[in-house]
């Protein structure tokens, strides 16, 4: 078992699907505050409107939750063959064919199959090893979007943009489906495949993307910017989701075919082989990848993605620079970002936001603006400026709760890093 938020587990399903956006009455606006306060980012602007007295919001606490790490009854395989060897691979292997998906970007065709009744993974993986074709079998993990969503009062993020100039260039998301019908990203460019079993807008990724580039009243910090939504998890009753192995490598895969600058990857989870390699490509490719670490607490462990040498991992820090309260935390930690009560879109309205998620979001958006990720193409390039850049906090140098510091794109005049 691991810790991650709760969700739906989604079976059997396959084929990508379009995203369909659904009509909505107009959002309801948060209220503003009539005074006005500044906090610095280190060459990233942020402003609150928090009225003469800081507003009573809702305290959120979001820890991971209890949940199995991968599906009990399916397997997936991993071949150098087509997909028409799918057949062949499973029935000599005694399990029943799902899906067989290419994947172009590490040139393999990923097999999803049904176990029998009595059977398991660790069994399965055994026999199918020894399969001719197949190059490794694994478990169909679970992963878990790394933030929440709680109701607002009065607290209102105005922007999160240096100065007041839009960027350009394209920014891909792995998230759940965004309602890109929202007032607040109705200025924006949004191309949206989803990969889940359901199409229907959900929170987490609605407040992903209107961070990243939103035109209303949340001003998303890479405005101006494209988007690409790659819907890979299915919305879940609290707001956040669930997402399997399956529909991450289709997803993966479908953001090095697209060939992003940058990759925001807000969710986390146990390592996973299949989803390694494609990063693999993916930083191959040039492609600049942030990732959440995760919302364990003290002594929670820094997931995967975040942990894969192609991420940037991003912890979260409010406005005061005080680390969130569950954040995860570990050597593997880069950066530390802001992520914590941020007003963000929801389907239907606005919701204040905090967790590793969104301070992932807020980062991502930033390094369009980074010429290693918009000109260059160097993810390697990215993390050396970005460490080297981050204004240091906590405990002198690096340590396992900030990183090396808060991300910043550059340094002061007349400050030392």
């Amino acid at each position: 078992m691991r810790r991650l938020a709760g969700g739906l587990i989604f079976v059997g399903l396959s084929a990508s699907l379009t995203a369909q956006v659904i009509d909505r009455p107009p959002p309801q606006q948060p209220s503003q505050g009539r005074g006005g306060s500044g906090g610095g980012f280190g060459g990233v602007g942020l402003s609150f409107s928090l009225g003469k007295k800081k507003p009573k919001v809702k305290t959120l606490e979001q820890r991971d939750a209890d949940i199995p790490d991968a599906l009990t009854d399916q397997i997936i395989i991993v071949t150098a063959g087509t997909a028409a060897d799918a057949g062949r691979i499973t029935r000599a292997g005694g399990v029943t064919l799902i899906e067989a998906t290419p994947l172009e970007a590490i040139s393999r065709t990923m097999i999803v199959a049904a176990l029998a009744p009595g059977d398991s993974v660790a069994a399965a993986t055994a026999r199918l090893e020894g399969v001719r074709g197949v190059e490794w079998a694994q478990p169909n993990q679970l992963f878990q979007p790394l933030g929440k969503a709680s109701l607002p009062k009065r607290f209102t993020l105005h922007g999160v943009t240096p100065a007041t100039a839009r960027v350009s260039g394209t920014i891909a998301m792995i998230d759940t489906p965004v309602d890109a019908r929202h007032e607040s990203l109705k200025g924006a460019v949004v191309q949206q495949t989803v990969y889940s079993p359901d199409s229907a807008p959900a929170i987490h990724g609605t407040a992903v993307a209107s961070l990243l580039v939103g035109t209303g009243e949340v001003k998303g910090i890479a405005a101006g910017a494209r988007l690409i939504s790659l819907a890979a998890f299915a919305p879940s009753k609290d707001g956040t989701g669930l997402s399997q192995t399956r529909y991450l490598a289709k997803a993966v895969n479908g953001a090095w075919s697209l060939n992003p600058h940058v990759l925001n990857l807000s969710f986390g989870g146990n390592p996973d082989r299949l989803l390694a390699s494609l990063l693999d490509a993916v930083r191959t490719r040039g492609i600049c990848v942030a990732a959440a670490a995760g919302n364990g607490g003290a002594k929670g462990k820094v997931l995967f993605p975040a942990t894969h040498p192609a991420s940037l991992a991003i912890t979260a820090v409010d406005e005061k620079l005080k680390p969130y309260t569950w954040a995860s935390r570990g050597t593997g930690i880069d950066v530390a970002g802001v992520g914590v009560g941020l007003l963000a879109t929801v389907p239907g309205g606005y919701r204040q936001v905090s967790g590793t998620s969104f301070a992932t979001a807020i980062i991502s958006g930033a390094l369009l603006r980074l010429p290693a990720c918009s000109t260059a193409r160097n993810p390697g390039a990215m993390k050396q400026q970005v460490t080297a850049l981050a204004q240091d906090l906590g405990a002198k140098g690096r340590d396992p709760i900030f990183g090396a510091g808060l991300f910043r794109l550059a340094i002061p005049a007349g400050k030392k890093k």
